[in-house]
């Protein structure tokens, strides 16, 4: 099920409403609104120190923000979380936090006990994070990326409604990160609800159904993941020979088109927009006979929430 699926007089699972966030003199959130419905996998995305952990934080009860307020089902929840709310999260933060003496069973059973799930939860969630042939073995054992796909598990025991996933694959190696992926993909298939934290494009766009762009505690955007990412289009890179960077700008600028062109040591980089095709301004730049290469590339974070904040600042 996604967000186009609930009906349109269903309040949203949670909302945050013009949610702002100080640390003494510091501005970490600035009236900043997020709606979650039901089924959908929302993305935080932004740069580290953007906000997207205290946003997190304050979706899962943990941090009481300076101003704004914060609904479920559409009614405002004090803080801190009454334990009825507090059971319908479930969250994986930056630090697993699990108890390294313990097997992966005993990490689970633990949990499951806190949560009041049954004990046939920890079997389930073991065989979906692939971790059931290494149940008993104690979790100091374990590589970096098992111990992240463990405490993913653990967040899942009590069947939470919201799952909370701040930055999953931090610090894991590309088998594990697809291991994540395809289970955050497994649970979007179930109808489950997903924030999902994240400074990884890829990362958003392969799992996300919605993105919030925040960057300095400000959201710059909010949209279906395909349309924003797409806001900043390709980019041309453009080596040129010595000197030559201004003749080749002006016969690159010539095409009309272009959302703008970037000056550096060595060339340039165009960024795409519009109906300008790359094999174009490609074409274009080596018909100068001034260019020693040229690449194609997708656009990088810092250039997406570039062409997503353009719009606000023009």
């Amino acid at each position: 099920m996604s967000s186009t699926d609930v009906p349109t007089d269903t309040p949203a699972l949670v909302e945050l409403a013009s949610v702002t966030q100080r640390f003494g003199s510091r501005l970490a959130l600035d009236r900043l609104t997020l709606t979650v419905e039901r089924g959908e996998v929302v993305g935080l995305l932004g740069p580290n120190g953007a906000g997207k952990t205290t946003v997190v934080n304050i979706l899962a009860g943990l941090c009481r923000p300076s101003a704004g307020s914060v609904r479920w089902d559409g009614r405002e929840v004090a803080f801190p979380f009454p334990p009825e709310t507090r059971r319908r999260i479930g969250l994986l933060s930056q630090e697993t936090a699990l108890y390294d003496e313990l097997t992966a069973v005993e990490n689970l059973r633990f949990a499951a006990d806190l949560f009041g799930a049954p004990r046939r939860r920890v079997a389930e969630v073991l065989e979906l994070v692939r971790l059931d042939d290494r149940a008993r073995d104690r979790v100091r054992t374990f590589s970096g990326g098992m111990r992240r796909r463990l405490a993913f598990g653990r967040t899942l025991i009590h069947d939470p409604d919201l799952l909370i996933l701040d930055e999953p694959t931090l610090g894991v190696d590309i088998d594990n990160r697809h291991a994540m992926w395809g289970h955050v993909r497994h649970l979007r298939r179930q109808g489950k609800t997903v924030v999902l934290s994240t400074n990884y494009l890829d990362e958003a766009e392969a799992l996300c159904d919605r993105i919030v762009a925040i960057r300095d505690g400000v959201q710059i955007a909010v949209g279906a993941t395909s349309q924003l990412l797409g806001t900043a289009g390709r980019c041309v890179e453009i080596d040129c020979d010595e000197g030559a960077v201004p003749s080749v700008r002006r016969r690159v600028e010539g095409l009309g088109g272009q959302a703008r062109v970037e000056v550096h040591d060595a060339g340039l980089t165009v960024h795409l927009r519009g109906e300008l095709a790359a094999e174009a301004v490609a074409t274009a730049a080596l018909e100068t006979g001034m260019v020693q290469g040229v690449r194609v590339r997708a656009a990088d974070m810092v250039e997406v929430l570039d062409a997503l904040a353009a719009p606000a600042c023009a």
